[in-house]
């Protein structure tokens, strides 16, 4: 069954679209850790691969490298929040609620801010 949306709705949800959760992009960007590190040697003419690393201070599990694609960080950093008890499950919330949309808008705003260097 599909649902349409009212136009009241669709404002409703694209006006809590523009809100993050200020609280939780603080608690991202406080314990990021941004480590560079080249692999391999330099063997004639190839040069060493450059890999960024991401690692949380108090969660080194949760780490993820530029290498990964934006949806794994986004649900590694999910899984960290949930795990830890920062956050409830945005998988068991419905996808137009808007405590979900506010904390995936956040973590896209965090990712975005700390990639903004890869190309």
């Amino acid at each position: 069954m599909i649902k349409i949306l009212t136009e009241e709705e669709k404002s409703n949800i694209s006006s809590q679209h523009d809100e993050i959760d200020r609280n939780l992009l603080n608690f991202l960007i406080r314990r990021i850790k941004i480590e560079k590190r080249k692999l391999g040697g330099n063997w004639g003419d190839i040069e060493p691969l450059e890999v960024t690393e991401y690692t949380f201070e108090g969660y080194p599990s949760y780490g993820f490298t530029s290498y990964d694609s934006k949806k794994t960080m986004e649900n590694k950093i999910i899984r960290m929040l949930f795990e830890n008890d920062i956050i409830k499950d945005v998988y068991d919330m419905d996808e137009r609620d808007p405590k979900r949309i506010k904390i995936v808008k956040t973590i896209r705003n965090f990712l975005n801010f700390i990639l903004k260097d890869k190309k």
